[in-house]
């Protein structure tokens, strides 16, 4: 919700925001895929590192965030190839 209204201050509306997603080619979309799957990488060990140290897991809240982001991307690259499929 606070999202949806910071977006509406500075004037995007989830129709434009789709319509950029949508614009994204198959290669900008699998270049995005990749760097969230390094950043995923890198919060995983870095969560290994903390729950060694401090004997404890710490939230994954930053690994759901980009584990949606990559989802959200896989579906828009799905979409895309089944859209170009000619029957």
């Amino acid at each position: 919700m606070i999202m949806k209204n910071n977006l509406k201050q500075h004037g995007v509306t989830n129709k434009m925001v789709s319509k950029q997603f949508e614009a994204l080619t198959d290669d900008e979309l699998a270049f995005m895929e990749k760097l969230l799957g390094e950043a995923l990488g890198t919060e995983m060990e870095q969560d290994k590192t903390w729950k060694s140290k401090n004997g404890y897991s710490r939230p994954f809240q930053k690994q759901r965030k980009i584990l949606n982001c990559l989802n959200a991307i896989k579906s828009q690259r799905t979409i895309q190839k089944v859209r170009a499929t000619k029957w």
